[in-house]
């Protein structure tokens, strides 16, 4: 079965990577502890590797490997974990981390994962000072979380997570009153145990940072698009395609190797492994909206384009070979809408101002 489509420091650290690791912007062992750590990034699955030791994250001070950049304002980290062993302690934690230095006292919250599967939103409020067990935690119902969710909205941190399946569930939110506005954000790894190194794979991170509540796309502008694929198997999200401009409406093409979406009333095809989109010609239909499918037998394309100078708004839907040609009008009435190819292909389902119509 093919996949689906979804559009949609007094720093006491070692710095080992200088250049970004996936969309971070570098990776340190916090606090310095006894076995270096690391964080790998495999472009090809979009999947990160953490490696890291030290003797916890607690008390006065921490240690701890942190792959991490740097972000102002509101945002939302999301991401998938998965240990790696049996591991040595059930104590040992992976999940998200926003901190205000890299300073192994520095105030920070983090949604953590242990390795027995305690699932927390857990805090140090201010640098220097002690984390509290259990006041300064809080604890979700569930455990084993597969996947964790940090937001901040000024200076108030949520925390969510989810087991494999389910959707997104709160576990909590603190208020961290003396975070600047600018802080670390990244994926860490401890495993709370000097002497061991543990590691830990994690997958789907997305890092996004929400419009105000005024945004208006058409006043303001579109800040970016983004096409990915999912395998509805496993779960796993793959980043095809981003850009600054609008595009949408994206549809497997045959092959099952490339993807078709509309940008700006004209249609591409984008391969999978990556590469330029390319332009479909439509002829004359260079005015297209959303409304576009193959046929079953992949040999059409059905179209709806807004021809100008019509009453009702002037959509009409067209028909054309799939690796473009000239177009085939198969409705005057305006407005009208492509909705669907019959399995046999002879005919189209369009909608109109005045009903549906078979054509």
């Amino acid at each position: 079965m093919r996949k689906l489509l979804i559009i949609i420091f007094l720093i006491i650290s070692r710095v080992y990577a200088q250049s970004p690791v996936g969309v971070f912007d570098t990776h340190a062992d916090i606090g310095a502890p006894k076995i270096a750590g690391d964080a790998l990034y495999n472009s090809t699955d979009q999947q990160y590797t953490l490696k890291g030791a030290g003797y916890n994250i607690w008390f006065g001070r921490d240690e701890f490997h942190y792959l991490y950049k740097k972000l102002k304002g509101d945002f939302i980290l999301t991401a998938n974990f998965k240990f790696e062993g049996t591991g040595t302690d059930p104590h040992r934690k992976v999940g998200w981390m926003l901190r205000a230095s890299a300073d192994d006292n520095a105030p920070h919250i983090s949604a953590t994962l242990h390795g027995d599967g305690l699932t927390v939103l857990q805090w140090r409020k201010l640098k220097g000072a002690f984390m509290r067990d259990p006041e300064d935690e809080i604890f979700s119902v569930k455990k084993k979380a597969s996947t964790l969710q940090l937001e901040r909205k000024g200076k108030v941190i949520i925390m969510r997570m989810a087991l494999w399946g389910e959707p997104l569930q709160l576990v909590g939110e603190h208020v961290m009153e003396d975070f600047p506005d600018e802080v670390l954000a990244g994926l860490y790894i401890c495993s709370h145990n000097e002497q061991v190194k543990e590691e830990a794979t994690v997958w789907n991170v997305r890092i996004d940072q929400p419009v105000a509540e005024n945004y208006n796309p058409n006043t303001s502008g579109y800040l970016a698009s983004r096409l990915e694929t999912l395998d509805v198997f496993t779960g796993k999200r793959k980043i095809v395609y981003e850009s600054t401009d609008r595009f949408e409406a994206p549809n497997w093409m045959p092959d099952g190797k490339s993807l078709l979406f509309n940008a700006n009333g004209s249609l591409y095809t984008y391969p999978l492994q990556g590469g330029t989109p390319q332009k479909v010609n439509t002829g004359i239909a260079d005015r297209n909206n959303n409304d576009h499918a193959i046929s079953f037998d992949g040999k059409w394309l059905a179209i709806s384009h807004h021809r100008q100078g019509l009453p009702g708004g002037g959509s009409t839907v067209y028909i054309l070979p799939l690796q473009g040609g000239t177009p085939q009008l198969l409705t005057e009435q305006t407005p009208s809408y492509f909705h669907g190819w019959s399995p046999d292909g002879q005919y189209i389902v369009c909608v109109g101002q005045r009903g549906t119509n078979i054509y």
